[in-house]
């Protein structure tokens, strides 16, 4: 019996503490806080320091009550017609803070996409994760992971090479020859409601990466033991927003509304991170069920004994 409450009290402190080693590396939340909290805000010919712009960029990037009525505070990211280029291109975006190529991550975020979004033709990138080319490189490439909606519908696609140099700076880099690029989930548009993505990931430019992508709770993508980056020293960042593609000021406005991202390491779960209104049982809810299985048929096998006087 001692030992059976031992170890009951061991799946109580696991399951309510979780591990120790967790941790929210950075929340962006707009809900938790305004936009100084990120590396930096582009909008309309600007690209700036976040921690200069806690209000982000009028008109362009702001904060705003949630429009499906929830109460909490969200961020609304609008591309206008006639807006001047930035960093490249017609962009309304922020950026987290990069992350450290190698390093296991967790990304969770919602988006929420008017009805208005159905009469864009072109393609139009909601969330990207980017990495910092090395010096004599090309920048003229796809982003590592990009959402992007198309076609009435929103396609995760991500982009690799084991390369050092994806090809010289100056050029354009091309798909299938210098680099790959693949689709990894796609889904129907929804308008006019919020949809919840995490992503799990251990960046890798060799196959020793992995990765696995769940859209409202369900998992969509699951991979390991292969390269999901390009080859490069400086880390990646995630950015969130809008921007259009192809990148011409003629292409209407275009507005889109995210809750900003929680990014967790290693320790982290599904459970802990997930913005998911149904989330997936955890790893220690299943474990602690298994082992509590156990326990109750070890107290079984006690208590038989006790009986037969062994």
């Amino acid at each position: 019996m001692k030992k059976i409450k031992v170890v009951v009290a061991n799946l109580v402190l696991v399951f309510f503490c979780g591990p120790v080693s967790a941790d929210v590396v950075f929340d962006g939340r707009f809900n938790e806080g305004n936009f100084s909290r990120y590396a930096a805000v582009e909008a309309n010919g600007k690209a700036i320091n976040a921690a200069l712009t806690p209000f982000g960029i009028p008109g362009h990037l702001e904060r705003m009550v949630d429009p499906e009525g929830s109460g909490k505070v969200v961020m609304r990211a609008t591309r206008w017609f006639g807006d001047v280029s930035t960093s490249g291109g017609f962009r309304s975006e922020v950026s987290a803070p990069k992350d450290p190529m190698g390093s296991e991550r967790w990304y969770s975020w919602s988006y929420f996409l008017p009805d208005s979004l159905r009469s864009v033709k072109n393609e139009i990138v909601i969330a990207q994760i980017q990495s910092l080319v090395d010096a004599g490189e090309s920048n003229l490439r796809y982003p590592t992971l990009s959402l992007v909606v198309q076609d009435d519908r929103i396609k995760l696609s991500n982009s690799f090479d084991y390369d050092r140099i994806t090809s010289p700076l100056g050029t354009s880099p091309k798909p299938g020859i210098d680099f790959e690029r693949r689709e990894l989930a796609s889904w129907a548009l929804d308008t006019e409601k919020w949809t919840s993505l995490d992503l799990h990931v251990k960046w890798a430019a060799d196959n020793t990466g992995f990765l696995e992508f769940w859209k409202d709770g369900v998992l969509l993508f699951q991979e390991a033991n292969h390269i999901n980056t390009f080859n490069d020293e400086l880390g990646l960042w995630f950015k969130t927003g809008t921007y259009v593609f192809p990148t011409q000021s003629t292409w209407p406005s275009v507005t889109t509304y995210s809750s900003g991202v929680k990014i967790g390491d290693g320790g982290e779960t599904f459970q802990s991170m997930s913005m998911s209104v149904v989330p997936e049982p955890s790893t220690y809810l299943m474990m602690m069920v298994g082992l509590f299985g156990v326990g109750l048929r070890v107290y079984g096998r006690v208590g038989r004994q006790d009986r037969l006087g062994i």
